[in-house]
């Protein structure tokens, strides 16, 4: 069963309403920016930062207009995000479709990013607080942090399971912990229910990226959208590769990793060895800590449809399999 049968109606329609704010805000006379823009906005994605906002605020004094901005604000950082992370990783395809940088050229890409983050500040510096726009910018300073972490790691076969946790603490978790905390603060909402949305929040990211890392071995290209085994074949090496780098296969592996450029054989190689060593097993475990963890952080929030939801789309992030 799909987390959005769990959606009432009130959050459908909220939803919507983020969909319908996104389109309005990157509204822009640019023939060029507007066409990406387009493609942007009409692509799709799983919305689950903005709904983070919504379900966040739910718990406490919810005003409708100032959380569907926020939300909006949240998604289209998120966008800005992706298109500045696709330029580093040259990417050709995201969500099934050519990335900016792959259709329009990197200086287009860079043009939108930045495009996108001066919307959201623009967005944002109506609807919050100095000190809430000073977390926004510590958060899109993470991120970056993030990102220039795993440039400066790629190839690196020792890198350790600390290191990459850091990373996708900086890279994914912590814009989904400020989704529920700027929810969450809009909202009025007790300490105690403050602190537990920011402590899911981080703990659904870490689930989030490590289940994404696991599909990058193990998933179809055209559930995920994008060519399966991107990461490693740049360099990047994420959790299932990190713990089978510690057995017995790690010679076997580095033999293939040293070659520099793969053919379809050696991804595939790579692949079955990272499953044999049980690499993709132990950072599912991994994913479950963190997934358990999560559950627990929700424990001091009422038990209310907003609380199910929540509980909802964590139990499907862990078997996702896109």
């Amino acid at each position: 069963m799909s987390a959005f049968e769990f959606y009432t109606d009130d959050i459908k329609q909220d939803m919507g309403a983020v969909d319908n704010y996104i389109k309005r805000a990157l509204k822009t006379h640019q023939r060029l920016l507007s066409d990406v823009i387009n493609q942007l906005a009409g692509s799709g994605g799983k919305r689950l930062r903005p709904l983070m906002v919504i379900l966040s605020s739910r718990f406490g004094d919810y005003k409708r207009d100032e959380i569907i901005n926020l939300a909006a604000a949240i998604e289209i950082l998120h966008m800005a995000t992706l298109v500045h992370d696709d330029i580093i990783d040259d990417a050709s395809i995201r969500r099934g479709e050519p990335t900016v940088q792959s259709r329009w050229g990197k200086n287009v890409a860079v043009f939108t990013g930045d495009f996108l983050f001066s919307t959201v500040f623009s967005l944002l510096s109506k609807e919050v607080s100095f000190d809430d726009l000073y977390e926004v910018s510590r958060v899109v300073k993470r991120i970056c942090e993030g990102e220039v972490d795993q440039y400066q790691q790629r190839y690196n076969t020792t890198v350790s399971v600390r290191s990459y946790l850091r990373r996708i603490r900086h890279k994914t978790a912590d814009l989904f912990a400020l989704s529920c905390v700027i929810g969450a603060k809009r909202a009025n909402c007790s300490k105690t229910v403050y602190n537990a949305l920011k402590n899911f929040g981080t703990d659904f990211g870490m689930v989030f990226q490590i289940i994404d890392d696991i599909l990058d071995f193990e998933g179809r290209q055209e559930e995920l959208g994008k060519p399966a085994g991107a990461d490693f074949e740049d360099g990047v090496y994420t959790l299932p590769l990190i713990y089978a780098l510690d057995t017995d296969y790690r010679m076997p592996l580095l033999n293939v990793l040293s070659k520099g450029g793969y053919d379809t054989h050696d991804v595939e190689t790579v692949k079955a060895m990272v499953k044999a060593s049980g690499g993709i097993e132990r950072a599912r475990a991994t994913a479950q800590n963190f997934a358990d963890k999560a559950a627990e952080d929700l424990r001091p929030l009422p038990d209310n449809e907003y609380k199910r939801i929540m509980l909802a789309i964590l139990d499907e992030s862990v078997e996702r399999r896109y």
